[in-house]
C-alpha cells in the first residue's frame, strides 16, 4: 500500500524562517523556487505577488509524495491563492486556526515511480511582505530550511520604473540584474535586504531636569550623537554651554538655580547612511589615541569572574557568534523596568537576557580579548517587536555594540541582541533603523541616553520616518576676542578669538585663518577638527611686528568661505617715544642750564 507524505513547513513567528520536517528526508528531495513580484499599490504600500515553485523528486520507490502543507502566520496577509500541479488546476485546502494559515496542496495525479518528479506551483498576493519606511523600502524574506542536496532559490523583482537600488542585502545576493535580484541557496534564516542608501527620522525628544538643592548646580545633558548625521531644528531653552565629550557626545549643560525644574525640547532630522561617511572615518582614528586608555577597562557592568570560561573565544566575530548562538532573549522581561544587571548576570542566566545584557556580554569579552569596544544606546525603529525587540527602560530603548576594526580604523556597528531573535546578519552589516542617542566608552551607564530624563510615566521620545529632506543651514562665526587696538612694536601679543557654530549641523575640518600683512602670526590651530551646533570654540595666536610697519597693522580672519573680518592695531614704538623723551628731556636740561646761565649773567652785570 502507497503511503501518503505529509511534509510540514513551519514558519516560526519569532525567528522568521520556515524549517521541513526531515522524517522521511531519505525518501524525498525538494527544490524550492521562490519569485517575488513587486507593485506599487499607492505611495506608501508596496505589494508583492509570490510565485513558488516547489518541486520534489521520489527516491524510494515504495513510497511518494501526495501531499503538502506550508504554514504562514496569519499576520501574512495572503490573499488570492491559486494552485497548480503538472496536470493542472488543484485545490488548495485553506484553514485558519490558532493565529496560523495552513495550506493544503494535494497532487490530481502524481507520479509514483523512483527519480521522477512532481511539481506544485503556487501563487498568491501580500500585502505587508515589502515595508515602504520613509525614503527606504524594506524586506526580511521566510527561508525554507533545507538539506545540503536540496536547492532554494529567491528573485525579487522591483518595479521597473523605480530608481531604488539595493543598499544593503544579507546574505549578499549571487546576481543583480537591473531589477532583478536573485539568491541562490542561502544559509541564513531569512533574507534582509533594503532598497535605498539612506533613511531620514524626524526626532522629538524631552528631557525634564530637576533641582531639589537650595544651591545652583549644572545638569549635563546628551543629545543624539553625530554618528549619523544631525540636522537641528530646534533646542528650547539652548544650553548654557555645549561640548563633545571625549566619547563624541553631544552634550548641553544646564545651570539650574535653586528648587528650579526645566523641561528641554529637542527637535531634529537625523540621517543614517548605509555607508560610512568619510569626515567620521578620519576624527575616529584620530580621536582613537586619546581613548585607548579606557577602552579596554573593566567596569561594573562590564566584569567578567571567570574569563578561562572563555579562552577560546579570540575575536569579535568569534565573541559575536557565541552570544547570538547561546543566549535566549527573555521577552517576559520587557517593559518591567528590570534593573541592568551587566555583564556576569548575562553569561550566568543566558536564557533570561534582554538587549543591554546581549551588549553587556559582547563588551567585557571582547574588552577582555584586547578589542576596544564600547556601547551605543537609543532608539531601534521596529515595526516588528518580536522579530526586532526594545528593552532597555526610558520609552522603551534599545542597547547595541560597537568595536574598533584596527585595520579598517572605523567603528563597527553590531547586534547580537536583533541577530538572535530575527536570524539577520547584524555583524557583517548593519541596518538603517538604528538611532543613537548616547555612547558609552569611559563608563557603562553615563551619560543617560534620551527617554529617561523623567520623573514620572510619559511619552518623552516620538520618532518617525520622513523622505523630505533636511536642508543644511550654515552659519559659523566670530563671536568674540581680545584682540587690542593697541600694541608695542617688536613685542609678542597674546591674543584670542571665539568661533560658534550658529547653524544646524555639525562642521569638520573648518579653516581657521589669521594672517597680516604687517604681523608675523602664530595661531594654536589652522582649522577646527569639528565643531557642534551651538557650540564655541576658543583659538588662541599671537603676533609680533614686522621691522618695516610704522604707525598702525592689520589682523585678518577669514572662517570658512566668510568675508574677512579686519581688526586695526595701532603700533606703539616705545624706543621712538623713548628717544622722543630723551631728546625732550636733554632739550629741557639745555633751556634750563641756559636760562640760569642767562641769569647769572645778569646780575652780575
Amino acid at each position: 500500500m502507497v503511503k501518503k507524505i505529509i511534509i510540514f513547513f513551519l514558519l516560526n513567528i519569532l525567528f522568521t524562517f520556515i524549517s521541513v520536517s526531515n522524517i522521511y528526508a531519505q525518501d524525498y528531495k525538494v527544490n524550492y523556487f521562490v519569485e517575488y513580484f513587486l507593485n506599487y499599490s499607492n505611495s506608501k504600500n508596496l505589494d508583492s505577488f509570490v510565485k513558488y515553485k516547489i518541486n520534489i523528486k521520489n527516491l524510494n520507490d515504495k513510497k511518494y509524495v501526495n501531499k503538502f502543507s506550508l504554514i504562514f502566520p496569519d499576520t501574512f496577509s495572503i490573499a488570492n491563492i491559486q494552485a497548480t500541479d503538472d496536470k493542472g488546476s488543484i485545490e488548495a485546502s485553506i484553514d485558519k486556526n490558532n493565529n496560523k494559515i495552513n495550506i493544503e496542496l494535494t497532487f490530481s495525479d502524481p507520479n509514483k515511480e523512483q527519480y521522477s518528479e512532481n511539481n506544485f506551483y503556487l501563487s498568491f498576493n501580500q500585502s505587508n511582505l515589502f515595508n515602504v519606511n520613509g525614503n527606504v523600502w524594506e524586506v526580511i524574506i521566510p527561508i525554507i530550511e533545507s538539506n545540503n542536496e536540496e536547492s532554494y532559490e529567491v528573485t525579487v523583482n522591483l518595479p521597473q520604473n523605480t530608481n531604488k537600488k539595493i543598499s544593503i542585502a544579507k546574505p549578499i545576493p549571487n546576481s543583480i540584474n537591473k531589477n532583478q535580484i536573485y539568491w541562490k541557496n542561502p544559509k541564513t534564516k531569512t533574507i534582509y535586504a533594503v532598497f535605498g542608501d539612506y533613511q531620514i527620522y524626524n526626532v522629538d525628544l524631552k528631557y525634564e531636569l530637576i533641582n531639589p538643592r537650595y544651591t545652583r548646580v549644572y545638569t549635563d545633558v546628551a543629545f543624539p550623537p553625530e554618528t549619523q548625521k544631525i540636522f537641528i531644528k530646534n533646542i528650547d531653552p539652548l544650553p548654557n554651554l555645549v561640548y563633545l565629550d571625549n566619547d563624541g557626545n553631544y552634550i548641553g549643560r544646564y545651570i539650574l538655580n535653586p528648587k528650579e525644574n526645566k523641561i528641554i525640547k529637542y527637535t531634529s532630522v537625523i540621517k543614517i547612511f548605509t555607508n560610512n561617511r568619510t569626515e567620521l572615518l578620519s576624527l575616529s582614528k584620530n580621536k582613537l589615541f586619546s581613548q585607548q586608555k579606557y577602552l579596554l577597562n573593566e567596569t561594573a557592568l562590564w566584569k567578567i569572574s571567570d574569563i578561562q570560561k572563555y579562552k577560546d573565544l579570540y575575536d569579535a566575530k568569534n565573541i559575536n557568534n557565541f552570544i547570538v548562538n547561546n543566549f535566549s532573549y527573555d521577552y517576559s522581561r520587557i517593559n518591567t523596568n528590570t534593573k541592568r544587571l551587566g555583564a556576569n548576570y548575562a553569561l550566568n542566566n543566558i536564557d533570561k537576557v534582554l538587549c543591554t545584557d546581549f551588549s553587556d556580554a559582547f563588551i567585557a569579552l571582547s574588552r577582555e580579548k584586547g578589542i576596544y569596544s564600547r556601547e551605543i544606546q537609543g532608539f531601534g525603529f521596529s515595526q516588528i517587536k518580536e522579530l526586532r525587540p526594545l528593552s532597555l527602560t526610558g520609552d522603551i530603548l534599545h542597547s547595541w555594540s560597537q568595536y574598533y576594526d584596527l585595520n579598517k580604523n572605523k567603528w563597527i556597528s553590531i547586534d547580537p541582541t536583533w541577530e538572535n531573535t530575527s536570524g539577520i546578519d547584524y555583524f557583517s552589516s548593519f541596518d538603517l533603523n538604528h538611532i543613537a542617542f548616547v555612547i558609552h566608552g569611559y563608563k557603562s551607564d553615563y551619560p543617560l541616553a534620551g527617554g529617561m530624563y523623567k520623573s514620572k510615566d510619559g511619552k518623552d521620545i516620538n520618532i518617525k520616518t520622513t523622505d523630505i529632506e533636511p536642508k543644511e543651514i550654515l552659519d559659523i562665526n566670530l563671536t568674540q576676542s581680545n584682540i587690542p587696538k593697541n600694541a608695542l612694536k617688536n613685542k609678542k601679543t597674546e591674543s584670542y578669538v571665539f568661533i560658534k557654530n550658529k547653524g544646524n549641523t555639525f562642521l569638520y575640518d573648518v579653516p581657521i585663518l589669521i594672517s597680516s600683512p604687517d604681523f608675523i602670526i602664530k595661531s594654536s590651530a589652522d582649522k577646527i577638527d569639528v565643531i557642534a551646533p551651538f557650540e564655541e570654540k576658543k583659538i588662541n595666536f599671537s603676533f609680533i611686528t614686522t621691522k618695516n610697519i610704522l604707525r598702525e597693522g592689520r589682523i585678518i580672519i577669514k572662517i570658512l568661505n566668510n568675508p574677512n573680518i579686519v581688526y586695526k592695531v595701532k603700533i606703539i614704538n616705545i624706543q621712538f617715544y623713548l628717544t622722543l623723551s630723551v631728546i625732550f628731556i636733554i632739550l629741557l636740561l639745555i633751556i634750563i642750564y641756559l636760562s640760569k646761565k642767562n641769569k647769572i649773567n645778569y646780575e652780575n652785570k
